[in-house]
């Protein structure tokens, strides 16, 4: 009896120099990420420090305790029901990671293991864009795929040491859903369709961007329907990832079954039901009654779908969703005008990210189009509607980066066929001699291109991931150590008292509530609107309305922030620099959100530079002397306006100055309420 044993797997010279390359890749993704350490490791920006909170608290409570947690020290003295309001899948993923790194016998913390966090996913997104890149196209762009997304400053910023926050977590799920949807189309279709599905509803608990590759998966599968290129493997990947999808939006305590079955998910639902009727008339027999049968019943269902939309009977379409497809919706949410990473992004943000990509990409568009396979259908619709996204919303970039590196890698890989194949036509040599030459210059070509293109772009993005945390370096971005916010929130949680409740405009709740450990009546989720205008208001009107309020609110400390530019020690003066936004420039956010002019609080003051003469803006509009919020910022510097720059800045009678940082960048006041 003859025994035949499986040959073994054949391994090329190529495939090592593959994922050789491949392997310094993602050793540069993390060495890049890493960068940050040599500051300390810290949790970057404000949002991952509310889910260190989370984490926190289901490590010490356990998972379940998660879903009836009320947190009273936020949006004091209301409360915040955390479940909610809160993207659970971030804080569950931290605890997991940090709970597996103990088993497995790492001395760490749970603050240390988060901030972590974010650099291993740098690591696995830069592979994933690799195996997304050779599912689509092949290995080649796949490589280059990754070595644009380990180099982009976006993915660097938001995969970075210490920024544990949801794109860290919900871009695994994105990529791996789009992998294994691609993967099903072909083979295996239920298993790929279960993960795919999976990591989708695991991206729809992470973050608010699960909406992007839900509706692009349903909106491709749409049009592979109208094109003619139905499958049966189509319907049921179609139906098992949105089915999952959607399940897991159900169950989801800040998503629920009203935005699971909503205008947001009418895109999959109705992608969904074409699908099902593709499968029923599949039966028909008869060719053509079956082709007539399928567009009719198809342009039926569109037309009944945006019906329905359009007539609300779903509810209205609301929100950033509202924002992603109408744009100019965004007059009437001026909250949305003062977070900054939902600024729409403008060309010169794509051409300082993507450089030459910005130009290869449209040719990729061209090739692709002109190729029209299922797959290029694909990539053309995942860049444009990244494309859209980023648009609207400047943190919706880290999306861009595989679609236009894929799609770079595409126009790259047609252009050399093209050339080598004119070369082909015009010199007559040995065939085998004339082979390798050509892969020569082909590889050489292309590796120069790639070169020149991206040397500008790795040099600038290593000095921008060369910093410290924003804690660190005390809300500017500078590649320095400034203490005055850590020495601040230092002092708060060991000199405020535990039950007071500490004002602040948003953008600092997070800190002072988490690091400071005090109660703040507003934080960077921007989830009140009337309580942030109610602040607003608060900062721009006169003591004594500012008093009504914050009593209300039972404020019992105010914070405020200004990393001044010192002009002159004797008299001292600060001037705001606007470069860096600290509560001065955000007064006209403020002034935005309450309604009310920027003229009737800052103007411009005529100062000298030496050889020419400014206009500064400065507190000088008619109602700036008696403005709470200036009278607060200003106070260490009243007598030298009043003398130097003739601004009158009077000072607040009911709040005292406790605490000043070394720069005054941070100042801390008591209230104290009149008497009644």
């Amino acid at each position: 009896m003859r025994i035949s044993l499986p040959s073994r797997t054949s391994i090329t010279k190529t495939d090592v120099l593959v994922y050789a390359t491949l392997t310094s890749i993602i050793a540069l993704s993390v060495a890049i990420r890493l960068l940050p350490i040599q500051w300390g490791v810290y949790l970057d920006e404000f949002d991952p420090y509310i889910h260190y909170k989370g984490a926190k608290y289901v490590v010490e409570n356990g998972f379940t305790a998660w879903f009836s947690w009320f947190d009273p020290t936020r949006w004091a003295p209301w409360g915040t029901d955390v479940p909610s309001q809160a993207q659970m899948g971030v804080p569950f993923t931290g605890a997991a990671f940090y709970l597996l790194l103990k088993s497995l016998g790492f001395n760490i913390t749970l603050y240390e293991a988060l901030a972590f966090f974010p650099v291993v996913s740098g690591g696995i997104l830069t592979f994933l864009v690799f195996l997304l890149g050779k599912e689509l196209v092949g290995r080649g762009v796949g490589l280059l795929g990754s070595f644009i997304f380990a180099i982009d400053p976006t993915s660097i910023q938001r995969t970075s040491l210490g920024f544990f926050d949801t794109e860290a977590t919900g871009l695994l799920g994105m990529l791996i859903a789009l992998l294994f949807f691609m993967k099903a189309l072909k083979k295996r279709t239920i298993p790929y369709s279960i993960i795919s599905g999976l990591a989708l509803a695991y991206m729809a608990l992470c973050w608010g961007a699960y909406l992007y590759p839900l509706n692009l998966l349903a909106l491709y599968s749409i049009i592979l329907v109208l094109t003619g290129r139905w499958s049966k493997q189509l319907s049921i990947a179609v139906t098992v990832v949105s089915s999952i999808t959607m399940l897991g939006m159900a169950f989801a305590p800040n998503i629920g079954v009203d935005d699971a079955i909503s205008p947001y998910t009418v895109v999959p639902m109705t992608a969904f039901i074409v699908c099902v009727v593709m499968s029923a008339t599949s039966f028909i027999q008869d060719k053509d009654l079956r082709r007539k049968a399928s567009i009719g019943a198809v342009l039926g269902i569109l037309v009944i779908a945006g019906a329905i939309t359009l007539s609300g009977v779903l509810g209205p379409i609301a929100g950033k969703f509202l924002f992603f497809v109408n744009p100019f919706s965004r007059a009437g949410a001026p909250i949305v005008g003062t977070v900054g990473e939902q600024f729409p992004a403008t060309w010169s943000t794509f051409f300082t990210n993507y450089h030459i990509l910005v130009i290869l990409a449209p040719v990729g568009v061209y090739f692709a189009l002109r190729r029209m396979k299922y797959k290029d259908i694909f990539i053309v619709l995942f860049a444009l509607m990244a494309l859209w996204g980023a648009g609207n919303y400047v943190r919706l970039l880290i999306v861009v980066a595989p679609a236009l590196a894929i799609l770079s890698g595409l126009a790259l890989t047609n252009l050399f066929s093209n050339i080598s194949l004119s070369l082909t036509k015009k010199i007559e040599v040995d065939k085998k001699t004339h082979a390798r030459q050509l892969g020569r210059v082909y590889g050489i070509i292309v590796i120069a291109i790639v070169v020149a293109g991206t040397t500008p772009l790795v040099y600038t993005n290593l000095r921008a991931a060369n910093r410290p945390a924003m804690i660190v370096s005390s809300s500017t971005g500078y590649a320095a150590e400034i203490d005055d916010w850590l020495d601040a929130l230092e002092w708060m949680r060991t000199n405020i008292p535990p039950e007071s409740i500490v004002g602040c405009w948003w953008d600092y709740g997070y800190w002072i509530n988490v690091v400071a450990n005090k109660s703040v009546i507003a934080d960077n989720s921007t989830s009140n609107g009337t309580q942030i205008k109610l602040i607003a208001e608060a900062f721009l009107n006169n003591e004594t309305y500012a008093l009504e309020i914050f009593r209300k609110m039972k404020v019992d400390y105010v914070v405020v922030y200004e990393p001044w530019i010192f002009v002159s020690t004797d008299p001292l003066i600060g001037l705001p620099p606007w470069s860096v936004i600290g509560d001065f420039e955000k007064s006209t956010a403020m002034m935005a959100i309450a309604g009310y002019n920027t003229s009737d609080y800052i103007r411009g003051v005529p100062l000298s530079t030496g050889t020419s003469t400014i206009n500064y803006p400065l507190p000088a509009g008619p109602k700036a002397s008696e403005t709470l919020l200036y009278q607060l910022l200003f106070y260490p510097f009243r007598d030298g306006y009043s003398s130097v720059l003739k601004l009158n800045i009077t000072a607040p009678h009911h709040f005292e100055l406790v605490y000043q940082s070394n720069n005054l960048w941070v100042l801390i006041y008591k209230v104290n309420y009149p008497t009644t």
